[in-house]
Order: structure tokens, then C-alpha cells, then sequence
């Protein structure tokens, strides 16, 4: 048997970390000396806490570690469970990426100057659109790209007419915004309604007696400025918003990949808020 600090030493896990999985159930000490209450440890005790530190170093958590153990030898059971971490560890290295790449873009824009160009306010109506429409409940935001797919590719095998020069709409329809489960209807205009089909409908976007807009250029990281300067705009000049948020694209979705060549405009139905 092994004093803890002599078995640490042996399998290179520090004292603390075996204290650690021992208060967490996962590897107790073979025996306790009942005149010093040292712990003490076997060599036998060696491949449990291997299968351990491997499934620690692998990204597993203790609770899912705990729930491994017992079907360690099961080789289905355990390729599953390492499946799953590898589709979780995937969306953490792209969750990552996407942070890196936020940071490069803003560390270009503080040596190039800030290129963000976001419009005056602009209060205007909005008439009537006759539209292909498809609304469906979606991860996340980073999904919605996704949808523009799928309806692009019902407008070519169905030879829908659309009238690209009028934008595309995506309408945020939660009432306050979420991480996920995102309900997203996006739009696109058509010169003339047509049978709806299979989630995608044909209809026509209600017209919008009075609405605050803001046009922004570039990329639609840019949206955090526009809103910013619209919800200051509407709250300065005594406004309320009565509507969800709509985004136009005013740029060709399908041929435009350069994001330095994106033009968004929101959209928000407003009233006077002493009207009321």
C-alpha cells in the first residue's frame, strides 16, 4: 500500500486531484489507516484511475465521467459517449473560431479606423409586399442562412418570378431575444402570389403606416451599431415600437459574398408614444 503522497507521485496525479475524485465517488482509497487516517492506495488501483485521467484529458465532465465508468469495457456504449463529446467538442472549437475571428476583424478596424457606416434614421411608410415566405423555428441565429437556402432552392424548382431589386425580408418574430429556438420568417418579394406549399407560403407583408429605418453597410456585425442607433433615435424623439424588427437585405443574397458589400436596412412599425 501507498501513502496518498507516494501513490501521487507514482501515477503523477497530484494529492489534491486524488482527494478531489475521491470526494467526487469516482476513486476511493483501497484502505484508511485507523491509527493515522492516512489514506493508502494500491497499484491495482492504477488502471481505474488511467481510464480516469484519460476521460478527464478527453473533455469529459465528473458527472459524465461517473455515468462512463461503469461501461467503460462496453465498446458500443463507450464509442457513443465519445461521439457525442467529439459533436460537443466541435461546437466549442467553432464557437471559438467565431470569437477569434471577431477579434481579428475588430483588431483590423482599431489599426484601419472604424469603416462602419451606419445611416441617419429615417421615418417613412411601407407599403404593401407581395411575397414567398418561409417561417420555421431554428437553433440559433447562425442558422438562418439555412433557410435562405432551402427557399432559393423552392424559387428554382418551382420557377418562382421574384423581384430581386425590391431586398429580402427576415422577420424576428420572439418577443424578446433568445439564445436559441429562434422563430425567423424570411421573405422574399414576388410579382405575383402563387400556391403555397409544404411550410412555404405566398403572401403578402402588411403595409407599415409609419416606420423608424436605418440603413447599415458592411457586415451584419454591424447590426449592434444600427439598433443602437435606432432605439436612440426612437426613445429621443418620443416614439414606441409597435412591431417586431425586419431586416431587408438590399443587396442580391445570392451573388453578393463579400460582407464589405452588404446593405441592410431594419425596419420597426413605431407610433407617437403621447398619440396614445
Amino acid at each position: 500500500m501507498y501513502k496518498i503522497s507516494e501513490f501521487s507521485k507514482l501515477v503523477r496525479v497530484s494529492a489534491r486531484m486524488l482527494r478531489h475524485y475521491e470526494k467526487c465517488g469516482l476513486l476511493y482509497p483501497a484502505e484508511k489507516d485507523h491509527f493515522t487516517g492516512y489514506r493508502l492506495y494500491s497499484v491495482k488501483q492504477i488502471p481505474l484511475l488511467n481510464k480516469i485521467v484519460r476521460l478527464r484529458d478527453t473533455g469529459f465532465s465528473i458527472d459524465e465521467i461517473r455515468s462512463i465508468l461503469p461501461n467503460f469495457e462496453d465498446a458500443n456504449f463507450l464509442e457513443q459517449a465519445l461521439r457525442k463529446k467529439a459533436v460537443d467538442i466541435q461546437a466549442v472549437i467553432a464557437l471559438e473560431q467565431s470569437r477569434l475571428k471577431k477579434v481579428m476583424d475588430m483588431s483590423t478596424q482599431l489599426q484601419e479606423g472604424d469603416y462602419t457606416m451606419v445611416y441617419d434614421v429615417e421615418l417613412k411608410a411601407l407599403p404593401e409586399v407581395k411575397v414567398l415566405s418561409l417561417k420555421e423555428v431554428i437553433a440559433d441565429y447562425s442558422e438562418e442562412e439555412s433557410l435562405w437556402e432551402k427557399l432559393y432552392q423552392f424559387v428554382t424548382e418551382n420557377n418562382v418570378p421574384i423581384s430581386a431589386d425590391k431586398g429580402a425580408y427576415s422577420v424576428y418574430l420572439d418577443d424578446e431575444y433568445k439564445e436559441s429556438d429562434v422563430e425567423i420568417e424570411i421573405s422574399l418579394p414576388v410579382k405575383e402570389l402563387g400556391e403555397s406549399d409544404n411550410g412555404f407560403a405566398f403572401q403578402r407583408l402588411g403595409a407599415i403606416p409609419l416606420a423608424a429605418t436605418i440603413k447599415f453597410a458592411g457586415s451584419y456585425e454591424n447590426y449592434g451599431y444600427a439598433m443602437e442607433k435606432l432605439g436612440t433615435w426612437i426613445e429621443e424623439n418620443n416614439y414606441e415600437i409597435i412591431g417586431n424588427v425586419r431586416g431587408v437585405a438590399l443587396h442580391d443574397l445570392k451573388t453578393t459574398t463579400n460582407p464589405n458589400e452588404y446593405l441592410t436596412e431594419l425596419q420597426i412599425a413605431v407610433s407617437r408614444a403621447d398619440d396614445k
